[in-house]
């Protein structure tokens, strides 16, 4: 468009380095979301596949050291390696110090004031009547053009930090940070203090010597803690995220979806987790046959599909790379069929399927375990399959003939890990 000297571009990066990988890394974080743990032989199997499509695949914790070399710890902490992030900012016709470094302390908070502040807007104390959460953050505008307004820019500020428990507050330099292990009160985690003014890379503790100084960054972080709805703290904040909503998705005893219904998530996807559940696709044939996927859900890591291939109605239950396979024992001929997965909990993490067309059983097999904490990263789909393909088959492989609609019926045996089930929330986000 011939504007980019006129267009500011900001860029941020997300967390540190990642942690979840663990001591060998994974090329199917689904697994480790299942209580599946890889071992080396498994990676080494799938080494030169790392970077294709199919694989959801994390390295090793040591690399993820290395990824925060020279800050302390991961993502998901409060200590450096989980919070310093580069941020670069362009904008030609304003900025004229071209490669310029600010040292001023900013927060992912201040991005909002900043682009408010040079377009002109306030930000609204309310819209269509409701009361609006102030911005906590404040306007990077004035560092923009170097010089006194730069140096004139870095203002005394607090900031805190809180991720499942690990805690943090920067003030004017300084900072104190604690790292909150698992299971045990929050009274016992034991706070460290940086002057990261001079020590920015959080190397030498200095709570033994600055005790005063300390104790009054500890008081400020519950003071912003308290200003900032933290409080009260849970176990891991894993809690918040693993609590069943009372109008979430897994409540839900009954879905009907339609042909054509393309990717939902697998938050909003139906949850068949660790119970017992069926799945019934009314369809229409036509007279040459038909092929291709009723319903899916996952990719080559994890997840299941119901469709029609070689004439043959077949369910895949895909545990984390191990397929339970089930083939009719016969043919889906033309006209309008009820075809039906019913999948029976046979005990915790266990079950067995069935396949029927027309309400005759055609198939049958016994699955020895099922999904506890994730079925997939990757959403759901009716009609076609996500990419790359769950089954045996080539994505998205669309029905040829008609879906009327899907229905998903689920029991109330349901028994979900839930420390699991949070561990892939924090994975996804």
């Amino acid at each position: 468009l011939g504007r980019r000297d006129d267009t500011l571009v900001i860029l941020i990066s997300d967390n540190g380095a990642s942690q979840e990988g663990s001591a060998l890394g994974t090329v199917n974080a689904a697994r480790y979301f299942n209580a599946v743990r890889d071992d080396l032989a498994y990676n080494l199997e799938h080494s030169d596949e790392i970077g294709e499509a199919h694989l959801n695949n994390n390295y090793p914790q040591g690399w993820a050291m290395a990824g925060n070399t020279p800050f302390k710890r991961y993502k998901q902490n409060t200590h450096g390696g989980g919070v310093r992030d580069p941020l670069i900012v362009s904008w030609p016709s304003r900025i004229k110090e071209r490669g310029a470094i600010r040292s001023s302390f900013c927060h992912v908070t201040d991005i909002a004031p900043t682009i408010l502040e040079l377009a002109g807007i306030e930000a609204p104390a309310e819209i269509g009547g409701v009361a609006q959460q102030p911005i906590e953050g404040r306007s990077l505008a004035a560092t923009l053009d170097g010089g006194p307004k730069a140096s004139a820019a870095i203002v005394s500020r607090s900031q805190y930090f809180e991720m499942l428990g690990h805690r943090g507050i920067w003030h004017d330099g300084w900072k104190a940070v604690a790292w909150h292990k698992p299971y045990t009160t929050f009274d016992e985690d034991r706070w460290e203090l940086y002057h990261v003014e001079e020590d920015w890379s959080e190397t030498r503790d200095l709570a033994a010597q600055e005790p005063r100084k300390l104790a009054e960054l500890i008081e400020r972080w519950w003071i912003e803690a308290g200003r900032h709805q933290v409080l009260p703290l849970r176990e891991g904040t894993v809690a918040l995220w693993s609590a069943g909503n009372p109008y979430g998705n897994r409540a839900r005893r009954k879905f009907v979806l339609f042909g054509g219904m393309e990717r939902l998530s697998t938050d909003a996807a139906p949850d068949i987790r660790n119970r017992s559940y069926s799945i019934t696709a009314d369809v229409a044939i036509p007279a040459g046959g038909a092929e291709g996927v009723l319903v899916a859900h996952g990719d080559w890591c994890s997840g299941y599909a119901l469709y029609i291939k070689d004439g043959r109605l077949v369910h895949d239950y895909n545990f984390v790379g191990t397929h339970h396979v089930v083939r009719s024992d016969a043919p889906v001929g033309a006209g309008r069929h009820s075809l039906r997965w019913e999948m029976q909990r046979t005990g915790e993490l266990a079950g067995a399927g069935t396949l029927s067309i027309d309400g005759k059983p055609c198939g049958r097999i016994d699955i020895p375990r099922t999904h506890g904490g994730l079925v997939s990263f990757i959403g759901f789909e009716v009609g076609r399959a996500p990419l790359p393909a769950v089954s045996d088959f080539v994505a998205p492989f669309p029905f040829t003939g008609t879906i009327e609609h899907v229905t998903f019926e689920l029991g109330s045996d349901q028994e979900v890990d839930r420390v699991a089930e949070a561990g892939a929330q924090m994975q996804r986000q």
